[in-house]
């Protein structure tokens, strides 16, 4: 039985939210699959949570599983599934092309940061700044995250570590302590060996921090502290640029937060970095570095 057979069926037994949000799916259709969670509940008057119910109650495990299926039912074949944009033609031209994904990228960026928490983000902030050591979390698209992450703070002096193997992950936070930290990087928030990981964090009292696109999720649940991105990515399309800007675009508020909080001993770490970088691979160069002055904090990312 598909969706809307299944909705059918049930329409008599639905709840007021749960019928805006059926007839919002009739409405939409496949541009349902490309709205984030945020602007689904905004439209129909419900929470983020009732949206995900929504999904759970008709055997969906997740929104995504929900979006999925849905593509899958009214997407026609012929568009391979919707693995790009609905709003993009396969017969439009590619400059035509380049301008909507940028405006798409753009408008991510926008609502990420109009919907940032930033009570949040000082707490992080903080946090980060006092930790003895910060485990950077994921796995699979999120697990790249993490691992670019790790390393941008290692640059200012941040003992930090990115784990995306799942043993590793396992054995490395329930040996964390109320000094360390662990940011999780979860698009959905629901990611098993993620919420494992936190579990035991948890349970030994070290800081979580949630980086994630959905609100209502377990992920949010477990964590001290969270930062919600904006994903607008097609169902079948994990790990879009739209998602990845979102979410780096986080990345780069902390970090620079960060920086701002550290003062001139993130600049000089950066800077002692990146001499040691320079004069490994650039000897000439390297040398010229290490009698330049110290860089002001706007040139601090400039390797």
């Amino acid at each position: 039985m598909g969706i809307f057979e299944k909705l059918e069926a049930a329409q008599k037994s639905l709840t007021k939210a749960d019928l805006a949000l059926w007839h919002y799916i009739k409405e939409k259709g496949l541009d349902v699959c490309n709205a984030p969670i945020s602007e689904i509940a905004k439209s129909c008057g419900v929470s983020h949570a009732t949206v995900t119910r929504f999904a759970r109650k008709f055997g969906y495990e997740s929104l995504q599983a929900f979006k999925i299926a849905l593509a899958q039912e009214i997407g026609p074949s012929k568009d391979l599934g919707h693995l790009i944009p609905v709003n993009i033609s396969y017969s439009e031209s590619s400059i035509e092309t380049a301008s909507k994904l940028s405006q798409l990228v753009s408008s991510t960026i926008m609502q990420t940061a109009q919907n940032v928490d930033h009570q949040s983000l000082n707490k992080i902030t903080k946090f980060l700044a006092g930790a003895r050591r910060v485990l950077f979390i994921g796995k699979g698209n999120s697990g790249f995250v993490a691992l670019d992450t790790a390393f941008k703070f290692n640059r200012i002096g941040i003992d930090a570590r990115a784990i995306t193997d799942t043993h590793e992950m396992l054995i490395l936070c329930s040996l964390l302590t109320k000094k360390d930290v662990v940011v999780a990087f979860s698009n959905s928030g629901t990611t098993p060996e993620v919420i494992q990981a936190i579990s035991l964090a948890k349970n030994e009292h070290a800081k979580v921090i949630a980086i994630t696109a959905q609100e209502s999720s377990e992920l949010c649940s477990l964590a001290n502290e969270t930062l919600l991105y904006t994903v607008r990515e097609t169902c079948l399309d994990s790990g879009s640029i739209y998602s990845k800007t979102a979410v780096f675009f986080i990345v780069d508020l902390i970090f620079t937060e960060l920086c701002k909080l550290l003062g001139q001993s993130a600049v000089d770490i950066k800077h002692k970095t990146g001499k040691a970088l320079v004069n490994f691979c650039k000897p000439t160069f390297g040398k010229e570095l290490l009698e330049s002055e110290t860089p002001a904090l706007s040139d601090m990312d400039r390797d």
